[in-house]
Order: C-alpha cells, then sequence, then structure tokens
C-alpha cells in the first residue's frame, strides 16, 4: 500500500469524527419562549351527544444555555447533518480506493446491495477468507451508493474544507430556568340519556409555575446551535413544559374536582416547533390551525373538530 493510500485511511476517520475549531470566548444565552392560544373546539355526536368549547391556553419558558467557545465546521442540528457527514464520508473512502488502485464501485440500490451481497454470501459458504472479501466489497457499495435513487434531492455533502462558523449551546443543571404556563377552558353540552338530554360543564384552569425537578429537566433538554455567519439559531423545536392544575365538572346539580395534568394541543406544538427548528435570533410569528386531534373532553363520542390561533414569540439573547 501506498504512503498515500494510508495517509488517507488515516485521516478518514479524523475527518469524519472530529471538526476543525477555533477558539472563542465561552458564551451565555437566554432562550424566552412565548406561546399564546386561543381557540374553539366542538364534538358533535348521535341526537343530544353535542359539546362545545372555548379556550385560552399557553406558557413562557426562559432558560439558559452555554456555550463552551469553539466554533465548530459543522452544524449538528442541521436536518441533513447526517446525510451530509456520509457524503463527506464516502468521497473520502473513493480517494482511499483510487488511491489504492481500486475500480469505483457499481452504482447500485440499498436493496440491490443486499440481494448481491446474499447471493454471495451464499456462495462464500464457509470460507473465512471469500467472506472477509465479501465484507470489504459490501462496504466499498455501501459508502459508494449511500445517496443512491436520491438523485437532485440528496444535500450536498460537506468537503471537510468549511470555515468554523457554529456555537454550540448547551443546557446546564440548575440553570435559573421558569417556566409558566396557564389554561382557561370552558367546555358546555349535552348528553344524550333516556330522559332526554342532560346538560353540563366542565371548567379547566391551569395557572402554574413549574416546580424544580420539572425546571431541571428544561434546563437540560434545550440545545441551539448559532450560526455566526448570518445569526440564525438551530435548535431541536419545541420542548413542552409541564401543566398543573384543575378540571371541574358540573352535571345534574352535582360539582366535582379533580387534579388534571394533561393539556395543550399537538397540532400547535408541532407548528411551533417548525418555527424554531431554524429561525432569526428573535421573531414574532402567528397563526391559525385546524385542530383534528380530539382534545374536546366531551362526555360522548363524536366528530371532532376545531380551530387555534396561535401567537409565538422567541429571543435568544446573549447574557452574562
Amino acid at each position: 500500500m501506498s504512503n498515500a493510500a494510508r495517509l488517507a485511511m488515516i485521516a478518514m476517520p479524523l475527518l469524519i469524527l472530529a471538526s476543525l475549531s477555533t477558539q472563542a470566548a465561552p458564551k451565555r444565552a437566554r432562550l424566552t419562549v412565548d406561546v399564546k392560544v386561543e381557540g374553539t373546539e366542538k364534538v358533535v355526536g348521535t341526537g343530544n351527544d353535542q359539546t362545545t368549547a372555548k379556550f385560552r391556553e399557553g406558557y413562557t419558558i426562559v432558560t439558559y444555555l452555554n456555550a463552551e467557545g469553539d466554533l465548530e465546521q459543522f452544524n449538528t442540528k442541521d436536518p441533513q447533518y447526517g446525510q451530509k457527514m456520509m457524503g463527506m464520508a464516502a468521497g473520502v473512502h473513493a480517494k482511499v480506493s483510487q488511491a489504492q488502485g481500486k475500480a469505483p464501485a457499481k452504482q447500485m440500490t440499498q436493496s440491490q446491495i443486499q440481494a448481491y451481497v446474499q447471493k454471495k454470501q451464499a456462495a462464500c459458504g464457509a470460507d473465512t477468507n471469500c467472506l472477509m472479501q465479501l465484507g470489504q466489497e459490501a462496504n466499498d457499495l455501501m459508502m459508494a451508493n449511500m445517496n443512491a435513487g436520491q438523485g437532485d434531492s440528496a444535500p450536498a455533502a460537506y468537503t471537510g474544507d468549511e470555515p468554523p462558523r457554529y456555537l454550540t449551546y448547551l443546557g446546564f443543571d440548575n440553570c435559573g430556568a421558569k417556566v409558566h404556563t396557564y389554561v382557561d377552558r370552558t367546555i358546555t353540552g349535552t348528553l344524550a340519556d333516556v330522559t332526554g338530554a342532560v346538560p353540563y360543564t366542565i371548567k379547566e384552569a391551569v395557572n402554574y409555575d413549574n416546580n424544580a425537578d420539572e425546571l431541571r429537566l428544561i434546563c437540560n433538554l434545550h440545545q441551539a446551535v448559532l450560526d455566526t455567519q448570518d445569526s440564525s439559531i438551530w435548535t431541536d423545536g419545541a420542548i413542552a413544559p409541564h401543566y398543573k392544575g384543575t378540571s371541574t365538572t358540573t352535571m345534574r346539580g352535582k360539582t366535582t374536582t379533580a387534579a388534571a395534568t394533561e393539556f395543550g394541543h399537538g397540532e400547535t406544538l408541532t407548528w411551533i416547533s417548525e418555527q424554531l427548528r431554524h429561525a432569526p435570533r428573535t421573531g414574532h410569528k402567528a397563526t391559525t390551525l385546524k385542530l383534528t386531534l380530539n382534545q374536546g373532553a366531551a362526555m360522548h363520542s363524536g366528530r371532532y373538530s376545531g380551530e387555534a390561533s396561535v401567537d409565538l414569540t422567541w429571543r435568544f439573547e446573549d447574557v452574562k
């Protein structure tokens, strides 16, 4: 094996596992996420099984993150990060193969590779040398065809020459986070009964500051990557806070109150996540969403529908 080939093989894992970095001072940032939601819901059953609801709900999260100070080449929060890294690995592998004088691997889909390997494995039988050679051949095929079938949709691979530009922020224990959640929801409806329609009302209320254990999770779960070139942030999306409140039901002249912890709507959380995955350091967005996941709390089954107006504000600020 030539010196060039040896050097290429040594460099390959280093390129894949390590990012070039430039030293910078440690930093701390405060992330604030404020969400306000208002909406209506209804569950339409048969006959007297009918329910409507109005609600206000939301939360404010304030948490802190630390950056150790090193700018990195690659953005680990980029949804295409894994594919770009594999593309770079494939490029390095191709250079190693070229240095070793190997012919380029065949272009095959993943299913074709699997079928090819299974056929040759059967032919090798118990021949250890044959199986070892097949393992290397399979590795060459996989590396050469990582993005097979994706065509133009495959992201451009990293080259390894990208300048350092990304600063990674991580949450830390006892960071000083504060989280407040609230819900004000009134559900009114009627329930079918042999004597006729039975009216009922359910009131859900939350005015809650997350406790120490819940705040510890908020502190440690949040992460962000700052792109120092365009000053945008990349995150894992929305991290839902905890709600604790009461649900009070009045029906047939009797009122009962119970503790409740299940609040919020999946559609709003999904939309908030989409906005926060890549965003400017500060921003405000609003939208109206159709609700389809049943949160109507009706005392009967039926067709659920709803609508929610969502107001989102966020800030990612440097602090000392």
